[in-house]
């Protein structure tokens, strides 16, 4: 089969640590994706890190992800383990400072269809799907200045200066 990929690259005017912490919550992705999203497993070192497992049903497909790597405010990586029409397949989310108040996002993704004949279908509606939730993810992390607070409290080392 033909291995496909996606590769998205947005920037947010929002710390890193915002942007993660908004996108690793499993149970919290609906505001983002339009999907329901939930945790059927939790994963260590908390709920949403390695070997969780989080069910999405996006009316069309539900299928399971399982979280393989997690690094907090840096990557989130995971695979599809069952449900989906796609094979092999492989996502990981950076998060880069650009600097104290911009984070760059860099999304990929590779795959296989499990149907020949389908991969470019499937490639152009995940593609729209994540990028737009990525669009709503910045949006809701820019317009909640509040969020930046609450990192700001738990970090005080981010010296982000929010303007509020």
């Amino acid at each position: 089969m033909t291995i496909h990929s996606i590769s998205i690259e947005l920037t947010a005017n929002a710390p890193k640590n915002v942007l993660f912490a908004l996108l690793s919550d499993h149970e919290q992705l609906h505001r983002f994706f339009n999907a329901n999203y939930i945790l059927l497993r939790a994963g260590k070192p908390h709920n949403n890190g390695i070997g969780a497992i989080r069910e999405v049903n996006n009316g069309f497909f539900t299928y399971q992800e399982q979280i393989i790597d997690f690094k907090e405010n840096e990557h989130l990586h995971y695979k599809i383990i069952t449900g989906a029409p796609i094979a092999e397949h492989g996502s990981w989310i950076k998060f880069i400072s650009i600097n104290t108040e911009q984070t760059k996002i860099q999304y990929h993704m590779t795959f296989s269809p499990k149907f020949i004949g389908t991969g470019w279908l499937i490639k152009q509606h995940i593609h729209r799907f994540i990028k737009l939730a990525l669009v709503k993810l910045i949006h809701f992390s820019e317009t909640n200045p509040q969020l930046i607070n609450q990192a700001i409290a738990k970090d005080p080392s981010t010296n982000v200066n929010p303007k509020i």
